[in-house]
């Protein structure tokens, strides 16, 4: 079972078993609710809504109405050496040596930027072996982001969308 947290999000999304990835606008890293919405959850990985509360605010960002809710994160893949990849194990992340080959057939997974060096992760379970010592794993985190992924993520989006 993934990390829980509370966050908002548009009413839309606020029915319990609702999956969602939180999105960025250029207005929530310096919004006052920030730490309470989309800070609170990691870039570009995916949440499910697990219960809903009777308590809403007004974003700034979308002008829409949003709805507190208790969210759950769920598995994210990461490319992990050998020796790390180990179904079951509890271990600090570190950043594979992906070859070139690699790192343009994942690009994110090798260079996640919803995780940091040195964050506890759990590995759920290897999914492919990538590389000669490498592995796409299933893994979840065991504490909550740091706001600098958000920033990390709006840079590597804005790269994947020039041309």
């Amino acid at each position: 079972m993934g990390r829980k947290t509370i966050s908002m999000v548009t009413e839309s999304f606020a029915s319990k078993g609702s999956i969602f990835q939180p999105m960025l606008s250029s207005k929530c890293i310096g919004c006052e609710n920030f730490s309470v919405c989309i800070g609170a959850l990691r870039p570009l990985v995916s949440y499910r809504v697990v219960s809903t509360r009777n308590h809403y605010n007004v974003c700034p960002a979308l002008a829409e109405r949003m709805q507190v809710v208790e969210v759950e994160e769920l598995p994210f893949q990461v490319i992990l050496e050998a020796q790390v990849a180990i179904p079951g194990a509890s271990v600090r992340y570190t950043r594979p040596s992906c070859g070139e080959d690699i790192k343009k057939q994942y690009p994110l997974e090798c260079n996640p930027v919803y995780l940091e060096e040195g964050e506890k992760i759990n590995v759920i379970k290897r999914v492919a072996k990538v590389g000669e010592n490498l592995y796409l794993c299933e893994v979840e985190a065991t504490a909550p982001p740091s706001p600098r992924l958000w920033i990390l993520a709006k840079h590597f989006l804005a790269q994947r969308k020039t041309p």
